[in-house]
């Protein structure tokens, strides 16, 4: 028999492979979209599995983010992505711990954070 917890982690582990696919995909489609699209479709998939959690805050920044990114604005794409990050980290607005540390590990795998020198907070 199994535990509700065993379920859930058995169900994380899906999504968290959905999302690895959805990442592989793209890159070995080509630029299918943006890095912002793939962070905006993760979030997606853990407000599905967290639909306690407040992702709205974080769907918000990430669109100035994308605003930012179409204009070519680096600096406000680094502010912006930097200001992302940290809210991961402090949990802010209630998000889940589990979700806010597997939305931040998938950020910094595709946020090109060299190229616009977004500073990822360490915990």
């Amino acid at each position: 028999m199994r535990s509700p917890t065993l379920h859930k982690k058995m169900f994380l582990l899906m999504g968290a492979a959905c999302v690895l696919c959805l990442v592989m995909g793209g890159v070995s489609l080509g630029q299918q979209g943006t890095w912002t699209d793939e962070i905006s479709n993760s979030i997606t998939l853990y407000k599905s599995l967290y639909p306690t959690s407040n992702f709205t805050p974080y769907e918000q920044q990430l669109t100035m983010v994308k605003d930012a990114v179409m204009k070519g604005d680096q600096k406000a794409v680094r502010t912006g992505m930097g200001k992302w990050f940290k809210m991961l980290r402090k949990r802010a607005h209630g998000i889940d711990g589990i979700a806010a540390d597997e939305l931040f590990n998938f950020g910094v795998m595709v946020t090109p954070v060299h190229e616009y020198n977004i500073s990822v907070p360490r915990k």
